[in-house]
């Protein structure tokens, strides 16, 4: 996203913070992909299956949580420059 614009009128949300919320959505998105992917592997008798979607599962949730962090220290100024 480029927030860069030929009017006067600025983009609330700078590059970077725009990145943290995308990176965000599509970690939660893949959150409840992987709770179906646990089922199904479960459905399948696959509990090697299932506990790999699970250490996925986990780790993305992890990542999720540290890049909420992040976020907020960017759009509190405390992380990034606010500057266009």
């Amino acid at each position: 996203m480029n927030v860069k614009h030929k009017s006067s009128d600025t983009h609330p949300l700078s590059d970077l913070a725009y990145d943290w919320i995308t990176l965000m959505q599509n970690k939660a998105q893949a959150l409840v992909a992987y709770d179906q992917y646990i089922k199904d592997a479960e459905a399948a008798n696959s509990p090697e299956c299932a506990a790999f979607f699970r250490k996925v599962h986990d780790a993305d949730k992890a990542q999720l949580e540290e890049a909420k962090q992040h976020l907020v220290a960017v759009l509190q100024g405390k992380m990034g420059s606010s500057s266009k």
